[in-house]
């Protein structure tokens, strides 16, 4: 992987550390916080940047934080515990690999990119960690992920088979409508976000494995999916400081009473919307395909239809039972801070940039 790539996928994981930083400010656990948003988004940089084979410690370092962090969330007992070996796995591996040789590297980066970009059945431990993580930690889980993932996809993409693209492929559409119909059922904003999210990484898999050159587009791709549901992470996490959890629907008409967080939400709902078509749009149909991929093809299609589809419907709902309709008149509502609509803007300015200029 390039130096510029890296930089990309370092630079978000600052980002996203300094929208998680702001959203601080009203939390009655702030330093506590704090240190967390070091330590994850230092290990993180820390995977990237450091050479082997300390970056492999660093990202045993994130595996083993966010098992830490999940052990001590509130999700059930089930969940905890599929979370916690898949953790285990992962971080196993990761250690085994950097002794090994080339072919279990390449099974060991599989597993591990598989749970940082999450892929059935191993999505479950990114699944629980992002929807019970504290505040604008969620947010922050999903941006480290993610970029630690794409780069990890990066290196393996030239080891892959043809078996095992094919197979990519047939789990990359099971994740796509799985994850999407998973979004139609929550009632919870945050646990919606996170299958949205899982949904929108499956484009991520789907196209790696069909098109030959989509490697040159896959990071920037991947990292405006990561700043576009972060966003929408962190203003739900505004959200939850001033109004606690809630159930969709019980906060129409935000927009309203709340202009600054109604544009940011319309702008961050608008264009994860519009990310499952972005590729087409941007002339993906004329990369040149694997020799092998005419199934393939017909796949990534269903792909893009389901998360294209299904997700402009489950957007939509959420965009209307909470930015539209009528504010309730019992409720003291506080638009958002000069930091918050500055981190938030400064992440809907990236995810312009690099969805349109890479």
């Amino acid at each position: 992987m390039n130096v510029e790539d890296t930089s990309i996928l370092a630079v978000a994981i600052l980002l996203s550390a300094l929208c998680a930083f702001v959203g601080q400010h009203r939390s009655k656990h702030a330093s506590t916080a704090l240190v967390e948003i070091l330590v994850v988004s230092g290990l993180g940089v820390g995977t990237l940047l450091t050479p082997l084979p300390i970056n492999r410690y660093c990202l045993v370092g994130v595996l083993g934080f966010a098992a830490y962090s999940l052990l001590k969330s509130r999700k059930t007992a089930s969940f905890k515990t599929i979370s916690l070996v898949q953790f285990a796995l992962a971080i196993v591996l990761t250690l085994v690999a950097s002794f090994s040789d080339d072919s279990m590297t390449m099974v060991a980066g599989l597993f591990v990119t598989a749970i940082l970009i999450p892929l059935p059945p191993l999505h479950v431990s990114f699944a629980s960690l992002v929807s019970s993580s504290p505040g604008a930690m969620s947010g922050l889980w999903t941006t480290v992920f993610l970029s630690l993932g794409l780069a990890e996809l990066m290196e393996l993409k030239t080891s892959l088979s043809e078996g095992m693209l094919s197979t990519i492929s047939w789990l990359a559409l099971v994740s796509a409508l799985y994850s999407s119909i998973k979004c139609l059922g929550q009632s919870q904003i945050r646990p919606l976000l996170t299958y949205a999210t899982i949904a929108q990484v499956s484009l991520l898999w789907g196209l790696s494995t069909v098109f030959s050159t989509f490697s040159q587009w896959l990071i920037p791709f991947g990292v405006t999916i990561a700043f576009v549901m972060t966003g929408l992470l962190f203003t739900y996490h505004c959200i939850q400081q001033r109004f606690g959890s809630h159930t969709i629907g019980t906060l129409p008409g935000l927009a309203l009473v709340m202009p600054r967080l109604g544009v940011v939400l319309i702008i961050l709902i608008s264009i994860a919307v519009v990310l499952p078509i972005v590729p087409i749009l941007s002339g993906l149909p004329s990369l040149p395909t694997t020799d092998h991929q005419d199934v393939s093809l017909v796949i990534i299609g269903f792909i893009i239809f389901f998360v294209w589809m299904l997700g402009s419907w489950y957007f939509s709902h959420l965009m209307h039972q909470t930015a539209f309709g009528k504010a309730r008149p019992d409720i003291p509502y506080t638009d958002l801070t000069t930091g918050e609509i500055s981190a938030l803007s400064l992440l809907i300015a990236a995810a312009g940039f690099t969805g349109l200029f890479f």
